[in-house]
């Protein structure tokens, strides 16, 4: 069984949430299948969302459709797939939540290649989730993040976690 992770990072600063993705592969030598991840996403929560000490942020904070993009190189033996997620806290508040969900079915190699799951959000935790699976190459996978359960309960800094995406050829 072979397998590549992905890294993202996510960052929370102040009131502010700029979300930084750092992209490192892990590649075995022998490796016929590869993911690739690109995109970053930048939010910061306006002052204006603040409307009360103690109460909560408004809203869910959700980047773009196609805020990052994930690609699957299965060209050589052409297995079926499974595309893991999970985080990795760096310097995280546990009350914060990160979900992502798959936002479309990128762009097949051709009419043998498919993507399945993964279209509803779900949480995004420390321990490996199956996110997707799929068959052959597929390229620009969208990626739909969202950050939730902000509050001015918590303390203004920086936080940061990094996101993990594994390929498994099954």
């Amino acid at each position: 069984m072979k397998h590549v992770s992905y890294f993202r990072k996510i960052l929370l600063r102040r009131l502010l949430i700029p979300a930084v993705f750092l992209a490192a592969a892990y590649l075995p030598c022998l490796s016929q299948i590869q993911i690739y991840v690109s995109g970053h996403w930048t939010y910061s929560v306006p002052a204006s969302n603040i409307t009360e000490a103690g109460l909560d942020f408004t809203g869910t904070y959700t980047s773009s459709s196609k805020q990052v993009l994930i690609s699957i190189d299965n060209d050589v033996n052409r297995f079926n797939y499974r595309v893991d997620v999970r985080r990795s806290d760096i310097s995280w508040n546990s009350s914060i939540e990160v979900w992502a969900r798959r936002t479309g079915n990128g762009k097949p190699k051709n009419s043998y290649c498919w993507v399945s799951g993964g279209t509803s959000y779900q949480q995004i935790t420390t321990s490996n989730q199956l996110f997707f699976t799929g068959y052959g190459r597929t390229d620009d996978i969208p990626i739909r993040y969202q950050l939730r359960k902000i509050s001015v309960l918590i303390p203004a800094t920086n936080y940061s976690t990094t996101i993990i995406y594994t390929v498994t050829e099954l």
